[in-house]
C-alpha cells in the first residue's frame, strides 16, 4: 500500500494492552522473504467453489482514489476532513469513485480473532458519513477494510494462519457486519471482502463468508489479491466472480524510461493473465513514490531523497493505460489520507497531492474516459 510519509504510529490500545510495531502511515506493508519462497504443490485442503455476487459492472473503467483513514475521529471533523478531501478527488484528481479504506487489528498472526478499535478502526458510521459526502459528488463508492498485524515486526495481513480458520472467519464477519449494513443502506456498489490474504487463499471458508456477507449486502463483494498471487497467470487467487489486485511489481527500467516504455512493462506483467480474468479485475491499490529508483522497490514509500516526479507520472498513466488495453474493470490510486490538507500537502516523494502526479491522475480520467473529458 502506497502511504504518505510519516512518524510511526502511537501505541494502539486493543482489548488487552499490547505494544504496537506498526507499519509507518506511509509505507506498503512489507512482504518478507518467507512469502515470496517457492510454493508448495496443490494444498489439500478444498478451495471454495467460484461464488457470483451481483451483476454490477460498470460500462467503463473506474478512475479510483483510495481514501484512508489511520485512526477513528469524532463525527464533526469527519466531515469537515471528508468534505475537503473527497471535494478534492471530485474536483481536482476529476476521479469518478472514491476507495474508502479504514484497519481492522489482529494482535498475532495466529490469532483467531479480528478486532475493531475503538481508537483506530473508523466505525462503521463515520463510514456512512464519507459514503453520503461521496455519493453527493456523484462518485461510485468501494469499501476495502484492511488488517494490521500488530504484534508481529511485520503487520502484513498476508501472513495470518488462524489457530482456527472458521472462528477467524467468524470473527471478521461480525467486524465487518456494521459496514455491511451501511453498505446495503446507502447503496454503495462494491464492497472488497478482504485483502491480501495470501497464506489463506486456500481456505474453504470464503464460501461461508461470502454467503453470510451476501444476506446482508447485494451489491458486488470482490477480493483484492496480493500482486504475487495474481500475476502473472491469476493462478493463486479465489474464484470469485470479480477480482481485484494490487500492483507493486519491479520495473527494471532506468529513472529516465519513456512513459511508453513504463507502460509496456506494465503491460507485460498482465498479458499472460486470460481475458475472462482481466474484464473481471480491478486494480485496487497501487501507487509509487515520485522518487528515483523507485521503479524496482515501488512499495517502499518512505525514502524521501532524489525527488523525480515523472517517475510517478510514468507509473500512474501506465496503470491506467494497461486498465484500458485490457478492458479492466478500473484502478484506484493510493491514496489520500482523510486528514489531508491538499492546500498544504506533505512533501514526501509518495504524496501527489500538488505535484505532477495529480496532474497525471487528472489525465488518467482522459484516458479511461475519451468521450466524456471535459
Amino acid at each position: 500500500m502506497k502511504r504518505r510519509s510519516a512518524p510511526l504510529a502511537a501505541p494502539l490500545a486493543v482489548v488487552t494492552v499490547v505494544t504496537i510495531g506498526l507499519v509507518t502511515a506511509c509505507s506498503h506493508p512489507l512482504i518478507p522473504a518467507s512469502a515470496l519462497k517457492p510454493r508448495p504443490g496443490p494444498s489439500a485442503t478444498r478451495t471454495p467453489s467460484t461464488v457470483r455476487f451481483g451483476n454490477v459492472r460498470p460500462s467503463r473503467p473506474i478512475l479510483g482514489v483510495d481514501l484512508y483513514a489511520l485512526h477513528n475521529y469524532p463525527a464533526a471533523d469527519v466531515t469537515i476532513y471528508g468534505q475537503r478531501m473527497i471535494g478534492y478527488i471530485k474536483d481536482t484528481l476529476d476521479a469518478d469513485a472514491v476507495g474508502i479504506v479504514w484497519n481492522y487489528y489482529a494482535t498475532t498472526y495466529t490469532s483467531d480473532k479480528v478486532i475493531s478499535s475503538p481508537q483506530n478502526t473508523l466505525s462503521a458510521s463515520n463510514v456512512a458519513i464519507l459514503t453520503r459526502i461521496a455519493k453527493a459528488y456523484h462518485l461510485r463508492v468501494e469499501y476495502r477494510p484492511l488488517i494490521m498485524v500488530t504484534g508481529e515486526k511485520n503487520p502484513w495481513q498476508g501472513l495470518i494462519t488462524p489457530a482456527s480458520q472458521l472462528a477467524w472467519f467468524h470473527s471478521y464477519y461480525k467486524a465487518e457486519l456494521p459496514y455491511l449494513k451501511v453498505a446495503q443502506k446507502l447503496g454503495i456498489k462494491e464492497f472488497v471482502a478482504a485483502n491480501e490474504m495470501h497464506h489463506l487463499n486456500a481456505s474453504p471458508d470464503w464460501s461461508k463468508l461470502f454467503s453470510w456477507e451476501r444476506k446482508v449486502f447485494h451489491g458486488v463483494v470482490s477480493y483484492t489479491a496480493w500482486d504475487e498471487d495474481y500475476l502473472p497467470r491469476a493462478q493463486h487467487v479465489l474464484p470469485v466472480r470479480y477480482l481485484g489486485t494490487n500492483m507493486y511489481r519491479p520495473l527494471f527500467l532506468p529513472n529516465n524510461a519513456s512513459s511508453a516504455r513504463v507502460t509496456a512493462a506494465w503491460e507485460a506483467y498482465f498479458a499472460k493473465v486470460p481475458e475472462s480474468v482481466l474484464e473481471r479485475t480491478a486494480i485496487d491499490e497501487t501507487g509509487i513514490s515520485a522518487r528515483a529508483g523507485a521503479y524496482r522497490h515501488p512499495g517502499f514509500m518512505w525514502p524521501n531523497d532524489h525527488r523525480d516526479e515523472e517517475v510517478q507520472v510514468n507509473w500512474y498513466l501506465a496503470a491506467c493505460r494497461t486498465v484500458m488495453r485490457y478492458h479492466m474493470r478500473g484502478v484506484f490510486i493510493w491514496k489520500v489520507d482523510l486528514t489531508d490538507n491538499p492546500e498544504f500537502p506533505a512533501q514526501s516523494l509518495s504524496t501527489f497531492e500538488g505535484q505532477k502526479g495529480a496532474l497525471a491522475i487528472r489525465e488518467c480520467a482522459r484516458i479511461l474516459h475519451p468521450r466524456s473529458a471535459r
